[in-house]
């Protein structure tokens, strides 16, 4: 029997498939079966639609050579052995500009063959291919192995050690600060990612920003806060919750509400500093995505509990006790002590994740792109803060309502509140009846489009399949 893994990052995503072991004894604290073949490996990076792919000997080399080439960058000291005498079959590269990375996918005569790559011709063999990251991209992909390695029950016999780069491989010209690497970075860690920030040239030191769910937005005059409620529930009675109730396994619903989720626990999760140790969790949300029933994964997740928005988000209603019975989606939930928020699917979601009803008669698209195109222009005057166009995907309804929208790229996110999507309040999620006794996945169909603000004050808005 064939199942994927999905680990999910803003910029890179990493899909495995594989097969399950039948004959592994079923873990009681994680009943999802036990992947112990790879099959195929897909790598998708924001900005590129197609992914790099392969099998087991190039999903083992981009995982050692991410995390290697992580800690050649945080050290800036090479070390030969690392590399060893034959070429890795995926390479990593420093370019002269700090912030991007060039990637290198070898051809072999079986990824040929396969028809691997990032186009839809392949590669051709003796070539390969290559793609230049951003340094936000590259250590996405360096978290969403990261997640990998720490999923016991995919891949376990898969493990990798880096040891600390050895100091007769530094320069001697270097000042000590600028050699010393980091005792034992070890695989892929979060380190890398917070560390890196400081690296990418910014305009100015900010917080970390809310980012609002890509494709599950609703206005604060239209959201709906949790119920009050009385005193929360013991674990127990959680838990009761997650083994009683209905699983939703529709594909798109659950990329809904995993979004949704995502939005609501971020942009209220503010004590990030607080958090010492990963906090993991098993999380249910209903077709509202309110949060009905949760336990812990992990013995510190209960003790430090309130220093997560879970309590706060948790529906009980006002009679007290837990919330009715009825279909909810299951997610794994980590705060993690560098301060960044993972989620995933509980369980294997069989299909792959829509966006609901589309419109997609030509004449009614080439309208509203000229109408959204128009709007967006008067409101759009640029941001000096920025240093890339910021790319969205929304959704419109028939009428012109911009009634959901998703980030495509980093700095999407980190400046959304500059853009008249958020400053002019242009996102009305109930005019597609989101949030309504229908659930948050939108009850029209919607015109999907890309919008790019780019940095001079000009909007760009193109259909999302195509012109």
């Amino acid at each position: 029997m064939t199942i994927r893994r999905q680990y999910s990052l803003p910029n890179c995503t990493l899909i495995l498939e594989g097969l399950i072991d039948p004959t592994a004894t079923v873990n009681s604290v994680d009943p999802r079966p036990l992947m112990t073949i790879i099959v195929n490996a897909e790598c998708y990076f924001a900005g590129y639609n197609q992914p790099i792919s392969g099998g087991r000997d190039f999903f083992e080399s981009l995982v050692y050579s991410a995390s290697s080439y992580a800690q050649e960058f945080l050290s800036q000291v090479h070390h030969p052995k690392m590399h060893g005498d034959k070429p890795s079959l995926v390479q990593f590269q420093s370019l002269k500009d700090r912030n991007l990375h060039r990637l290198r996918v070898l051809a072999t005569a079986e990824a040929v063959a396969s028809g691997s790559g990032m186009s839809s011709g392949g590669m051709e063999e003796g070539k390969g291919l290559e793609i230049d990251l951003t340094t936000v991209q590259l250590f996405d992909l360096v978290e969403a192995i990261d997640q990998f390695l720490a999923d016991r029950q995919t891949l376990p016999d898969l493990s990798i050690s880096l040891q600390p780069v050895s100091r007769r491989y530094r320069k001697a010209d270097q000042p000590v600060a600028q050699r010393s690497a980091p005792a034992a970075l070890g695989m892929a860690s979060l380190t890398v990612a917070a560390i890196a920030l400081f690296l990418v040239p910014v305009p100015e030191v900010r917080p970390p920003q809310p980012q609002p769910n890509a494709t599950q937005t609703t206005s604060s005059n239209t959201e709906t806060p949790p119920v009050p409620k009385a005193s929360p529930p013991n674990p127990e009675e959680l838990e009761k919750v997650l083994a009683s109730a209905q699983d939703i396994t529709d594909p798109t619903e659950v990329g809904y509400l995993k979004r949704y989720l995502y939005r609501e626990l971020d942009r209220r999760w503010q004590n990030r500093k607080e958090v010492e140790e990963n906090l993991e969790y098993q999380v249910g949300v209903g077709k509202d995505g309110k949060i009905i029933g949760y336990k812990h994964l992990n013995d510190v997740a209960l003790k430090e509990q309130k220093k997560t928005p879970l309590l706060d988000l948790l529906y009980i209603p006002t009679q007290g006790g837990t919330a009715p019975k009825e279909a909810i989606a299951q997610f794994r939930v980590v705060f993690t002590r560098k301060g960044v928020l993972q989620i995933s699917p509980w369980r294997l979601i069989k299909g792959e994740p829509g966006l609901g009803a589309e419109i997609t008669d030509k004449a009614v698209l080439g309208d509203l792109n000229d109408r959204i195109h128009k709007q967006l222009s008067e409101l759009w005057k640029g941001t000096p803060k920025a240093q890339q166009p910021l790319r969205y995907r929304i959704g419109v309804t028939e009428e012109g309502a911009i009634a959901d929208y998703e980030p495509i790229n980093q700095p999407a996110w980190d400046y959304v509140q500059e853009t008249p999507l958020e400053k002019d309040k242009l996102v009305k999620p109930e005019a597609a009846g989101i949030g309504t006794t229908g659930g948050i996945v939108p009850q029209k169909p919607l015109a999907q489009f890309q919008v790019v603000f780019r940095q001079n004050g000009v909007v760009e808005v193109s259909p999302l399949r195509g012109r």
